[in-house]
């Protein structure tokens, strides 16, 4: 079958790059581990009829190669996000239904379709030696089996197009889309910040003991390590003198660049002391022996980590798994080199009332103040209404500056846009187009810094040449989320008649414990 694609010749060297970048997408993924003491005979039923573990690898093996031909060199990245187990047993299950609906797919049009997969090509021209290659070495795969995988998309394709055929896209729905993404307003509002009103908090120590001993756990502190380090800085680089100009133009500091052979010398140097101090690990010593000052970081966590240190991520959760007294390799930065010791750990925990009472007596203040503004915005709200009763122009900027509010005007914007001062706010933006001319005051709006009473004051309508330029595109977009929709609830009716019992899932928490 398929002999255009499997013509014998004489083997010319492949593109061993494509082969490597697949072998390490494919690595060793699999269920067959699971399988190792099992007191299971199979994978799963569905449709009351028993998955072989053999049917069950295969359909995990075109899945994940699947997925390699469509994520390619990101794969890799991508892979944790994927559910291939889940997407083996779907593609089990729909492989019943199109073998029932007796799909057919001709041997062209596996071909036509393995001819388009940029994996196989070279030059732009599909290339029949390095696509066997790519399956006898990367997927590991004969070429029959492989074929029949792409069989089985075209059929599921297939499938897709007769449940779905059918959905349609009104121009009315088309124009509301693309008026929802481009629409604009221009807001003025007020902003009631709580931080205003903590002065008119008294403090009640009784109450902030009694939010303490209900939310300790709001107080666990992470994990935290103490360093003691010292640094060798490279030499500082003399500074070049520039030419005079006529013009003055001003231009972005540089970075110096640092001679590489004094950086040398000062590698060779903490290399010196590293040595030392993987004889001794006394770093108060050896700092005193080499004349260097040693300097401290002072507590830190993960998720606080010490900024001034310039640590990555990386090398931080390295440390963070380090033993008090151990000593770190030296680590290159910016500046220099620093070789550290691990001086103090300490453990996740809950501190004790006096010690976390300044963080409890912060939090109650914040809740009592934000309790106060939010009800100081209602009766904002409610003066605000009274002032814009009393002349026909309704000037909000008027009335609000009357009642001593501040008026902000926000740029003319569209739905998700980032805005000065407010960010991107999902209830400030909701609120904003919902106001129109004879509803033009919201009422009191929740941000995330306080308290917001919205204005609006231009509406921006879409421009119908505009529309009708993208109306092809947004309503492509619109018929294949619709359909996308469509085949989901398809597909999730089929699954629930197959009553899938998976024993693979079963095995694998037996083998974790969960």
């Amino acid at each position: 079958m398929l002999k255009l694609l499997r013509k014998k010749g004489v083997m010319k060297k492949v593109i061993w790059s494509v082969v490597v970048v697949i072998i390490i997408a494919f690595g060793l993924g699999g269920t067959l581990y699971l399988l190792d003491d099992t007191p299971e005979s199979y994978a799963g039923k569905i449709f009351g009829k028993k998955i072989s573990f053999d049917d069950y690898e295969k359909a995990y093996r075109d899945v994940r190669i699947q997925a390699i031909l469509r994520y390619g060199d990101k794969f890799r990245d991508i892979q944790q996000f994927l559910n291939l187990e889940t997407e083996t047993w779907d593609r089990l299950i729909l492989t019943k239904e199109v073998n029932k609906r007796k799909i057919k797919v001709s041997d062209q049009e596996v071909v036509e379709q393995i001819q388009q997969y940029p994996f196989f090509q070279r030059e732009g021209q599909f290339d029949e030696l390095l696509y066997n290659e790519i399956l006898s070495y990367a997927f590991r795969i004969s070429a029959r089996k492989f074929e029949e995988s792409i069989r089985d998309k075209i059929k599921f394709e297939k499938l897709y197009v007769q449940k779905t055929t059918s959905v349609d896209i009104s121009n009315e729905a088309v124009f509301a889309a693309y008026k929802h993404q481009n629409e604009k307003v221009q807001i003025s509002y007020a902003f009631i910040d709580p931080n205003d009103f903590k002065n008119q908090v008294p403090f009640d120590e009784e109450k902030v003991k009694e939010y303490y001993n209900n939310n300790r756990i709001e107080f666990l502190l992470p994990p935290s390590i103490n360093i003691s380090y010292v640094q060798l800085d490279f030499p500082p680089v003399p500074a070049v003198e520039k030419e005079a100009s006529d013009e003055t133009i001003e231009q972005e500091p540089s970075i110096p660049e640092i001679n590489q052979e004094a950086k040398e010398k000062v590698r060779q140097h903490t290399d010196e002391i590293y040595q030392e101090l993987l004889v001794s690990s006394n770093l108060e010593s050896v700092a005193k022996k080499y004349n260097l000052p040693i300097k401290t970081s002072g507590l830190f966590s993960m998720e606080k980590p010490n900024l001034a240190l310039g640590w990555s991520y990386e090398l931080l959760n390295q440390i963070f798994s380090m033993d008090i007294n151990d000593i770190t390799e030296p680590i290159e930065t910016t500046s220099g080199y620093q070789i550290a010791q691990i001086k103090e750990k300490k453990e996740s925990y809950v501190p004790e009332y006096l010690e976390a009472r300044e963080k409890a007596r912060e939090i109650v203040l914040n809740k009592e103040a934000n309790i106060i503004a939010e009800k100081k915005s209602k009766d904002y709200l409610d003066s605000l209404y009274k002032e814009l009763a009393k002349t026909k122009l309704r000037d909000f900027p008027k009335s609000a500056k009357t009642l001593g509010l501040n008026i902000t005007q926000t740029p003319a914007f569209t739905r998700g846009q980032y805005l000065p001062k407010i960010g991107i706010s999902k209830e400030f933006q909701d609120a904003a187009f919902e106001l129109n001319d004879e509803n033009s005051v919201s009422d009191v709006i929740v941000v995330e810094n306080g308290f917001c009473i919205l204005h609006l004051d231009n509406y921006i309508p879409v421009e119908n040449a505009d529309f009708e330029k993208n109306k092809e595109r947004i309503a492509e977009t619109l018929l294949n989320e619709e359909r996308q929709k469509v085949f989901n609830i398809f597909l999730s009716t089929l699954k629930a008649k197959a009553k899938l019992e998976d024993n693979i899932a079963k095995m694998r928490a037996e083998k974790t414990g969960n």
